[in-house]
């Protein structure tokens, strides 16, 4: 149970500091007595340089986690790898699977940059696991994460690439991050492919913790009607967390109305800020 934790957004769409960069993607720094990690890298460089900025040390990470497969949260490991040499990177054994968004008049390319054989030769080790794995005593990954809820199913505008067919992406690969703290459960999202109430939810049966403090990161309804934004909502609401955290891929629309549903439990953040619990 972490009695201090710091959790550090290096990269986001939304940015206020001058001296920082935003960029399409997501990654968050976690610094804890258990150990340094990142949780996606954004889709370029903007995390390195804004480490920098913030003061973090990121030779001092020990793993890399990826929440799932897409370029804006897996791109930037190409230049954490050209920087720093190394890496130990936690993720699903789909991360490599060539991935692709339905576009007006085709499909867009949106997997890893790079394929395994070149980041590895760069120094990347990729430790595959679909099910739970704990970074430390306190910290662990939820593994694939059931589709529950009859409103967050996988969308057809996610396609992957299997021989020479293109086929609806389940994203099978999307997982979160769980940390248990003194003061409830810190569940960490990247896009929420599987959708934010099935990823809370399973981050708190794989981590045994019923009260949740925190959920931040990408909440996925974007792409989503007002209706399921709503049922998204009430799902969020009966878990009850003290604070939300939308990010990224959330959308305006969401974010809106989830500061309707939460009002002061829902927080604002951009590139830079912190959640921090034991100052």
């Amino acid at each position: 149970m972490l009695k201090r934790v710091e959790i550090t957004i290096l990269a986001e769409n939304r940015v206020v500091a001058p001296s920082l960069i935003a960029e399409q993607g997501l990654s968050f720094h976690i610094a804890s007595p258990e150990g340094q990690f990142l949780f996606d890298t954004g889709s370029r460089d903007a995390f390195i340089h804004n480490a920098g900025q913030l003061g973090i040390d990121l030779k001092q990470v020990e793993k890399i986690v990826f929440s799932h497969g897409h370029r804006d949260h897996t791109g930037g490991l190409y230049y954490y790898l050209q920087k720093f040499g190394s890496a130990t990177v936690i993720c699903h054994y789909n991360i490599f699977n060539r991935k692709f968004r339905v576009i007006p008049g085709g499909r867009l390319e949106v997997g890893i940059p790079q394929e395994v054989k070149e980041l590895t030769r760069m120094g990347g080790r990729f430790v595959y696991k679909a099910h739970p794995y704990n970074l430390s005593e306190s910290i662990l990954t939820t593994g694939e994460i059931p589709r529950v809820t009859e409103y967050e199913k996988p969308a057809e505008l996610h396609q992957e690439l299997v021989l020479e067919s293109y086929i609806t992406d389940a994203l099978k690969d999307d997982m979160a991050l769980a940390l248990k703290t003194v003061k409830g459960l810190i569940v960490l999202l990247g896009d929420s492919h599987s959708g934010p109430v099935n990823s809370v939810k399973h981050a708190m049966i794989v981590s045994g913790e019923h009260k949740v403090y925190a959920i931040m990161g990408g909440m996925r309804p974007v792409d989503a009607s007002m209706e399921t934004i709503e049922k998204i909502a009430r799902g969020l609401k009966q878990i009850n967390p003290e604070y939300l955290v939308p990010l990224h891929s959330t959308g305006f629309q969401a974010i809106s109305h989830f500061y309707d549903v939460f009002k002061e439990r829902m927080l604002l953040f951009n590139t830079g800020d912190r959640l921090v619990i034991g100052e």
